[in-house]
């Protein structure tokens, strides 16, 4: 993912990230984030989920016991045309959030973030729109097929605003 969303990412989430800038030998975050840019405002928004549920849950919770453990992320990659989401912490509910969100990650181009002519390579998988699909010479070499179904997800409209909000914070 690009340097920029890199940093945006850790910055806004810092106790889910806290291993991002760790040793490989440490922590698999240290090779950052292995995915292309279209996958950021999906992983921005799980996040977002996932630090307000323990911090809204664990703020009321008197009893030590009950309080939700920190999510902290071990490794977030693609594989198999899809987001991977390895982490340490939590309970169901954000399991629940992470399944869905690597899920969606199959209907949302890795490239660009469309949801629109969503499919996937064959051998190498990847998820991919047909135009970044068409634009880029070495996914190309692969054949493409359209995913037969997709999910509701924010129109590509609202994720540029995301996306254009963090450049001009320069």
């Amino acid at each position: 993912m690009e340097a920029r969303l890199d940093g945006y990412l850790v910055e806004k989430y810092p106790k889910i990230f806290i291993n991002r800038y760790e040793s490989i030998k440490n922590s698999l975050m240290g090779f950052g984030f292995e995915h292309e840019d279209g996958w950021f405002w999906l992983l921005d928004q799980l996040c977002s989920s996932i630090q307000f549920y323990i911090d809204s849950h664990n703020e009321y919770q008197k009893d030590e016991s009950k309080k939700i453990s920190q999510v902290v992320a071990d490794q977030v990659k693609e594989k198999f045309g899809m987001l991977c989401f390895y982490y340490s912490g939590g309970d169901d509910i954000i399991r629940g959030m992470v399944k869905l969100a690597v899920e969606m990650s199959g209907s949302i181009c890795e490239k660009c973030g469309t949801t629109e002519h969503v499919g996937k390579t064959s051998v190498w998988i990847f998820t991919i729109c047909k135009d970044c699909y068409d634009k880029d010479e070495h996914i190309s070499r692969h054949q493409w097929k359209e995913n037969e179904s997709s999910i509701f997800i924010p129109s590509k409209e609202l994720r540029k605003i995301k996306i254009d909000k963090i450049n001009s914070e320069d």
